[in-house]
């Protein structure tokens, strides 16, 4: 059986680091990298650390327009799947580069697998979210992280013998990150929960209103503690346009590796941040998380009190940080919030592939 997966960007990669391994030894697996995130701190850094080989086909898509870009991956991934002409696209997640493989695989009418289906922050505004919502209506076999994704996926009128609770592969990406880690190290490095750990990278926390008003936050709040902000791309760009004042005590640092992140994750009193797969991470790892935004494809974690949705404007972010901190017993009750959590998911997919297909 041959396979090709299409990843893009840092998460799919991270992501899917434990699942490519087993599709290389079971399949004849390609792995097609559409060129999204394009630099070293972005993207090879990841496939170092984690112990990847080389993509058998890379793309240097630029950075332009969404629909560009994804005009430019479609073309790029059609002329690789007439080649390799294979039984299965698998694609992860929610990213231009996942739809861009979903939409070519559909329309050559070869069959596609979603990893992360079914989930859903019920925001159009996002880009992700319309991602999201077409892969899953162009999907043959959808890999859901939980009951509630089965359950968008069961009322938009997806057939659910098409459906497959797993688990979510980060959980496997992270705990053999967690693994990989040299404690001892660390622990002479960073003090544990003496600092707040910040990442900010959605379209729309990076307007440049939207953030001034975070970075106002995070300048008010590191006047009690520091902050370290590895910086995204497209944030640092934003930022050094409109001249954003940024505090001594807010450390800004250059993207950095999945086993350092982790590291600054596990190390670090709470993380702010509103990217998806770091909400999972800090689930993960019992780290406090404080959502940067209006709304989660991860409610669960917020519902069962694990997580909070904090939003954007900066008097409340302040407030809520502040209360926080002066409340230790609120991060407390966090941290003793149990979720459920479901290891050896990348054999799980593999194996319901394989017994579907093979």
């Amino acid at each position: 059986m041959k396979i090709v997966t299409v990843i893009g960007t840092r998460p799919e990669i991270i992501k899917l680091s434990p699942l490519m391994p087993i599709f290389d030894k079971e399949f004849n697996h390609k792995i097609v990298h559409t060129g999204q995130h394009y630099s070293y701190c972005m993207d090879r850094i990841f496939f170092e650390e984690l112990n990847l080989r080389k993509c058998d086909y890379a793309f240097n898509i630029a950075s332009s327009t969404p629909a560009s870009q994804i005009g430019d991956m479609m073309r790029n991934i059609e002329k690789v799947l007439l080649v390799e002409k294979p039984d299965l696209v698998v694609v992860q997640g929610d990213t231009n580069s996942t739809l861009a493989g979903a939409l070519t695989a559909s329309k050559l009418q070869i069959k596609i697998a979603h990893i992360e289906a079914g989930c859903r922050s019920f925001d159009r505004g996002m880009p992700e979210e319309i991602n999201r919502i077409l892969v899953d209506h162009c999907s043959d076999v959808l890999f859901t992280p939980d009951l509630t994704a089965f359950n968008n996926l069961v009322r938009e009128g997806i057939n659910q013998d098409n459906i497959h609770i797993v688990g979510n592969t980060s959980t496997d990406a992270c705990l053999r990150a967690k693994d990989l880690l040299n404690w001892k190290e660390l622990d002479e490095s960073l003090e544990k929960q003496s600092y707040i750990l910040v990442t900010v990278h959605r379209q729309k926390n990076t307007s440049p209103n939207n953030l001034k008003n975070i970075i106002n936050s995070l300048n008010i709040i590191s006047k009690k503690i520091k902050i370290i902000f590895p910086v995204h791309l497209r944030t640092r760009e934003v930022l050094d346009e409109n001249n954003i004042e940024i505090e001594d005590n807010l450390i800004l640092t250059d993207p950095i590796g999945y086993k350092d992140f982790i590291g600054l994750l596990v190390n670090s009193k709470f993380v702010m941040t509103d990217s998806g797969g770091v909400q999972e991470e800090a689930a993960i790892l019992n780290v406090p998380c404080l959502i940067l935004r209006d709304n989660t494809e991860w409610e669960y974690l917020v519902e069962i009190g694990k997580n909070v949705l904090l939003g954007t404007d900066e008097k409340k972010i302040t407030e809520h940080v502040n209360y926080i901190l002066n409340n230790e017993s609120e991060l407390e009750n966090m941290r003793n919030k149990k979720v459920p959590i479901k290891t050896g998911v990348s054999k799980a997919i593999f194996y319901t592939i394989k017994n579907i297909y093979l």
